[in-house]
């Protein structure tokens, strides 16, 4: 899973296995290390318990929630993303991407590329 963050806005791209994970577990978590005893966490969840895309930070974590229906629809279609844009209540935005293939690859692995979703603008 790839975190991006910019300005007030976080955005995750999951692979395929990692949306995978999401539906069959209910989460997908990822880890940065900046040395012993520091790291930044960041998850997603799908939960039956909310009702909109929120995301709570606390204790080095970063929590993206999904409504659980709302993930297992996403994942089992074409749909490519997911958004919330709440800035009026002072919450970052937030986008759930899958993660395409991409079409000019740079320094991907051939494990990274066989995860990621067919881009549809490849010819």
């Amino acid at each position: 899973m790839k975190l991006r963050i910019h300005g007030n806005s976080l955005r995750l791209r999951l692979t395929r296995s990692e949306v995978e994970q999401l539906t069959e577990t209910g989460f997908c978590t990822e880890s940065l290390c900046f040395g012993p005893g520091s790291r930044l966490t960041y998850m997603l969840e799908a939960s039956p318990d909310v009702t909109l895309i929120d995301v709570e930070y606390g204790e080095d974590c970063i929590r993206v929630f999904l409504p659980r229906d709302m993930a297992q629809a996403w994942a089992g279609s074409d749909q490519i993303s997911l958004c919330s844009e709440r800035a009026e209540l002072g919450r970052p935005s937030l986008l759930i991407e899958k993660d395409f293939q991409c079409l000019h690859p740079k320094e991907t692995t051939p494990n990274e590329a066989a995860d990621a979703f067919p881009n549809p603008s490849a010819a």
